[in-house]
């Protein structure tokens, strides 16, 4: 019994000090920030996409905020009639600490993201890449992830449309100059 303890200990000491030996690096974003000076998508709100159900069967829309600097940011997921309060109150807190609701985006033939995401061990990075529609709408098709264990691809169908907002939180972050 007490080499399984002994065992355990070593085991998760070890887990836990693989971000301070190096092993948990988070990805850099391959995209580089470009202000955006088009006209393919409107910045003055944000874009909310499908509905995922979650585990209390409440229907959550995932948001992105677009800056003209380059810039966008992932605030969260919500219910469609609360998207309004939600984006208010983002507006006064502290998100420029936050990594993973950061990253950029770049407009040309299509539209590519790039952003961190949330894990364990380093922050992997995503990229996900589809067409716009109209300046209100987009649709992202295809979903590149990069983390310690490689690089992964994923085709998904994921539409985005527009809301407009006169309340928008700074894109002022600790991770993206």
């Amino acid at each position: 019994m007490r080499e399984m303890y002994i065992l355990l200990f070593t085991i998760l000491t070890s887990c836990l000090s693989c971000g301070k030996m190096g092993h948990c690096k988070d990805k850099e974003l391959t995209l580089k920030i470009v202000e955006y000076t088009g006209k393919e998508l409107r910045t003055d709100g944000f874009y909310y996409g499908n509905p995922n159900t979650d585990y209390q069967s409440v229907k959550r829309y995932e948001l992105f905020v677009f800056y003209k600097n380059g810039i966008m940011m992932l605030p969260g997921n919500v219910e469609f009639e609360n998207m309004e309060e939600y984006i208010a109150s983002i507006t006064k807190s502290n998100q420029k600490d936050t990594k993973f609701v950061w990253g950029l985006f770049r407009i040309d033939n299509n539209i590519n993201i790039e952003h961190w995401v949330a894990a364990q061990c380093g922050y992997p990075a995503v990229l996900r890449t589809g067409d716009v529609l109209n300046d209100t709408t987009f649709v992202l098709k295809k979903m590149i992830r990069r983390d310690s264990q490689g690089t992964k691809e994923t085709d998904i169908n994921q539409e985005f449309r527009f809301r407009q907002s006169d309340v928008k939180p700074d894109s002022t972050n600790n991770f993206i100059k």
